[in-house]
């Protein structure tokens, strides 16, 4: 496909923004800003397909014109790592909460508050200007911009971004060292993260010992899911549950039970167990409607050993699997055999990496980027559609994978297998 001369691009962008704009003024919504005042929520709606392409190409146009006015140096000599360096100090220091949301603030106070050089705080906050997150209304005052803003009131993203800066960006500045250390290796204890954490264990056999830590990652990890995208009604709505009777669903690594909980209330002759670690699902089970208990039940598990429910109808996971290597993916799987009964399935809800160039490249970015990520902190991976085929094929070809889908509007995919074996694999 060509690419679009600077000229086209801006008819893209012109056309696009037309497109929202005239949205946002028939529905009387504000425009987009970055006033410490400014809608938060999703620009458009999740049910309007027509206006998330407008969004999105929109998004593709201005990048694309950003980066080609930029030129090929300019475009690599950015100092990309400064930019972790002012959001780690702004959630490290708590900076955005000590600054009241519609006051200002004077660098000698913030320095104090803080605790830390006021010459030092000056500098980070400046740089962190940039990125759009404060303002300086007047010399040596500081005040909210809309990102700061959602820094000191939404502790979910303020962890994503403290997990971010504090978690991943040091495990992949260790990742290649990590590679040369372990060539090839599928050890999740093998990793960039545990370099940089002077550690022989994995990441979530670190945070099990961290209590403050694991709140903090299981807390911004719930910023991303809750995101655009990642919604359960994308679970709900696109896979035939109703054809399941009263069957049974096990959720493995169901967490708190989110999904059994939405899914029981849309399909009310279901039954469900979730399963997770013993204080996860402790929890679950106290914070589950109690109008829902008798449906959904909870089971301490651990998938890296035997499934011990037999002849479920669905054993289902929601990312789950790019947690793990290929070599543990295949043992979950093969962990189900001794339990599941023919014409059983194997459910996932998980991403699906594209084929270069088939998703509009911001998007194709922050796949390619999750994949990376999970290389720096577990060595696992994303996966394409092809990837999920040989993983059940390597775990037993009595697993025959249907293929999968993206609903309309979301980010996982939902993924099938069929157990073919006769009776329980056992």
């Amino acid at each position: 496909m060509a690419q679009p001369s600077l000229s086209e691009l801006a008819a893209t962008i012109s056309a696009n923004t037309a497109k929202i704009e005239n949205y946002l003024r028939s529905h009387d919504l504000k425009s987009p800003s970055f006033d410490v005042d400014a809608p938060t929520g999703p620009l458009v709606p999740s049910d309007a397909p027509e206006l998330e392409a407008a969004r999105s190409e929109l998004i593709d146009a201005t990048l694309m014109l950003h980066d080609l006015i930029l030129g090929p140096k300019e475009y690599l000599m950015k100092y990309t790592h400064d930019w972790l360096l002012s959001i780690q100090a702004i959630t490290r220091f708590n900076i955005a909460k000590s600054i009241p949301i519609h006051e200002e603030a004077s660098y000698v106070d913030l320095a104090k508050e803080c605790g830390i050089n006021e010459l030092d705080l000056r500098r980070i906050i400046r740089h962190a200007m940039t990125l759009r997150l404060f303002k300086e209304p007047k010399k040596d005052i500081v005040a909210h911009t809309a990102a700061s803003r959602m820094l000191a009131e939404d502790q979910q993203v303020a962890d994503y971004v403290a997990v971010s800066s504090n978690e991943f960006w040091p495990a992949a500045a260790q990742t290649l060292d990590a590679m040369v250390k372990w060539p090839g290796s599928q050890e999740p204890n093998e990793t960039g993260f545990a370099l940089a954490n002077n550690t022989d264990k994995s990441l979530f056999a670190v945070l099990s010992q961290d209590p403050q830590r694991a709140r903090r990652f299981g807390n911004g990890m719930k910023a991303f899911t809750e995101g655009t995208g990642y919604d359960l009604q994308y679970v709900v709505n696109n896979y035939p549950w109703e054809g399941l009777g009263s069957g049974t669903i096990v959720d493995v690594g169901g967490s708190h039970g989110f999904t059994c909980i939405r899914l029981a209330q849309a399909f009310p002759s279901l039954n469900f167990i979730v399963q997770d670690l013993p204080p996860v699902v402790a929890v679950g089970e106290k914070s589950t409607p109690s109008e829902l208990l008798d449906r959904i039940k909870f089971m301490a598990y651990d998938f890296l050993t035997e499934q011990p429910v037999k002849n479920a109808d669905v054993y289902f996971f929601r990312w789950i699997f790019h947690n793990w290597s290929d070599k543990y993916c295949i043992q979950i799987l093969r962990n189900h055999i001794p339990a599941i009964k023919k014409g059983a399935r194997i459910v996932i809800n998980d991403n699906v990496l594209p084929e270069p160039g088939s998703l509009p490249r911001w998007r194709e970015e922050r796949l390619r980027s999750m994949d990376l990520t999970m290389l720096e902190l577990q060595n696992s991976r994303e996966r394409e559609l092809e990837d999920w085929a040989k993983l059940f094929e390597k775990a037993d070809p009595r697993f025959i994978f249907k293929g999968g889908k993206q609903p309309a509007g979301a980010n996982l995919w939902i993924l099938e297998a069929v157990w073919e074996g006769d009776g329980t694999g056992e």
